[in-house]
């Protein structure tokens, strides 16, 4: 791990002094990398061809954040009191006919009182692990290291070549008993081709693969005659109950890995019937499929899943003076089914364990349902940076799952809405610019909570754990009001570059509530430079 993160720092600054010589080139002092970003859906596309519409030379930054937040409205893996900090650079940059871009950043978590689950991303993972006891939540902490390169290049006269690497590690720790470890190694890589057809059309397609593995180890070192229990739920915190120190998910010292692997597809068509006017599209699939467990003939494969998804992103840019108006639309879906393993261990005559496996039982049938609809206008755009940028927009979510401990089954569907607008104003007084933002947004949702049942009568009884249900259903469904403001106050200097300072502050007050709180804040300091 330590030669790990002198590599990634290495990195980080190596990416810093290769972007700082470059910033005595020419440029727009007021070139707003967000505005670059946005602009364009190029640019924000699985198909890294599309850097090649990057509409600047060049554009770079680095930073350094912290973030503290404070709350009881939190979900029930989260912490009432945590804070972050940590660095980030990230720069485009054209050469020629070569566009690159370039993102480094790691960060540190701390929280308290955290417990629930003990797994990174308990919306992803197939199966969730769940402390049974609200007197095991502790302290943990997260170490981030994120790297990404990508680049745009023409092959043969319109047609671009674009290739991106996405590679990030996390270490996420719990202190105290049961205490977690948890080694995250996610990388993710696409390989695209696009091509413009005349002035009426811009084509692409890229190839995409993700390998996502979670390591999970589970100890004690405090009271060995204390007992610890975990729910392994299957899902909406219904499954089976597990004594720590046993053989199983979370086995004394066992070393069990959560591995993904994700291969994809993209195609995107770019619709240009005016020169101001255009319609990007974009349609993906994905196919999914993992395991938890070391998957040997000596050790045990506890789960498989597999899943299929679809996505797809439309957006209208229209561009009329110096304003930029942006209307854009997503959709994304996932359908989930989550298989147990039914094994024996047995012993050659030669004394060596060896696993067998005779069947596989489905334990969760699970769709995620994501849309989002926004517009984003950008008013009095001079030298890419606006002078006004008002948003608004629309986000559905829905969730529908099956659990199964045979023959006993628990459905739920959950739905959230919200809605929300902001703007924000740039004033530029000779080499100083002010940044003031303010927003706000609603939400709520619906759903049915739990619909417990059985496919034939049994004596066997199945764990839950419904004071987690219901905390999370009454976060994710409860009507809540949020408000923000950001000011950002930014000094240019002589050569083309520039130092900001910004504060953001957001607070959430939710309604008529019984399992959790109702208050959270969240306070967010950074330092850049850009050049």
């Amino acid at each position: 791990m330590i030669k790990m993160k002198c590599i990634t720092w290495l990195l980080f600054i190596g990416g810093v002094l290769f972007t700082s010589g470059l910033w005595a080139q020419e440029q727009n002092s007021w070139t707003d990398i967000e505005y670059i970003r946005n602009s364009n859906p190029w640019l924000s596309s699985e198909n890294a061809a599309g850097l090649d519409r990057l509409s600047t030379k060049k554009i770079s930054f680095i930073e350094a954040f912290y973030n503290k937040k404070n709350g009881d409205f939190i979900n029930f893996y989260q912490s009432d009191n945590s804070y972050s900090f940590g660095g980030m650079t990230e720069s485009y940059y054209r050469l020629n006919k070569l566009v690159f871009y370039g993102k480094m950043k790691y960060s540190n978590f701390s929280g308290n009182n955290m417990g629930g689950s003990t797994l990174l991303d308990p919306y992803f993972s197939s199966f969730d692990i769940v402390e049974f006891a609200d007197s095991t939540a502790g302290k943990k902490n997260m170490e981030t290291y994120h790297l990404i390169g990508a680049f745009s290049l023409p092959v043969y006269k319109k047609l671009l070549l674009g290739v991106k690497a996405d590679y990030k590690t996390a270490s996420y720790y719990k202190i105290k008993d049961l205490r977690h470890t948890n080694d995250l190694m996610n990388m993710e890589t696409t390989v695209g081709l696009s091509y413009l057809l005349g002035e009426f059309a811009d084509i692409g397609s890229n190839y995409y693969f993700r390998k996502r593995v979670e390591n999970t180890l589970y100890q004690a070192e405090g009271n060995t005659d204390q007992q610890f229990n975990s729910l392994i739920s299957y899902g909406s915190f219904m499954g089976k109950q597990e004594k720590f120190g046993m053989d199983g998910f979370t086995g004394d010292d066992d070393n069990n890995p959560f591995v993904d692997y994700i291969h994809g597809v993209s195609f995107q068509i770019d619709i240009l019937p005016k020169n101001k006017l255009h319609f990007f599209n974009e349609v993906g699939l994905k196919w999914r499929s993992g395991y938890f467990g070391q998957k040997s003939s000596v050790n045990i494969q506890y789960t498989e899943h597999e899943a299929n998804s679809y996505h797809y992103q439309g957006v209208l840019v229209l561009k009329r003076l110096q304003n930029l108006h942006q209307l854009s639309v997503n959709f994304e879906r996932e359908d989930l089914l989550n298989f147990e393993n039914s094994y024996k261990e047995s012993t050659t005559e030669g004394g060596n364990t060896t696993v067998v496996y005779y069947g596989k039982n489905e334990v969760l049938d699970r769709v995620l349902s994501k849309a989002s609809f926004q517009y984003t206008g950008n008013i009095n755009v001079i030298d890419n940076n606006p002078e006004w940028v008002i948003n608004t927009d629309v986000s559905l979510w829905r969730r529908d799952q099956v659990a199964t401990f045979y023959p006993y089954y628990r459905k739920q569907d959950v739905k959230q809405v919200t809605a929300g607008a902001s703007v924000k104003r740039n004033i530029l007084h000779n080499r100083n610019m002010y940044s003031i933002s303010l927003g706000g947004n609603y939400g709520s949702g619906s759903g049915t909570v739990k619909d417990d049942g059985s496919y034939a009568s049994a004596s066997e009884n199945y764990a839950t754990l419904d004071h987690y249900l219901y905390r999370e259903y009454e976060y994710l469904t409860t009507g809540r009001a949020s408000g923000n403001v950001e000011f950002r106050y930014t000094k240019a200097f002589p050569g083309n570059y520039r130092i900001y300072a910004e504060m953001q502050y957001s607070y959430t007050k939710a309604f008529d509530l019984t399992y959790v709180g109702d208050t959270c804040g969240k306070l967010a300091l950074s330092i850049g430079y850009i050049f």
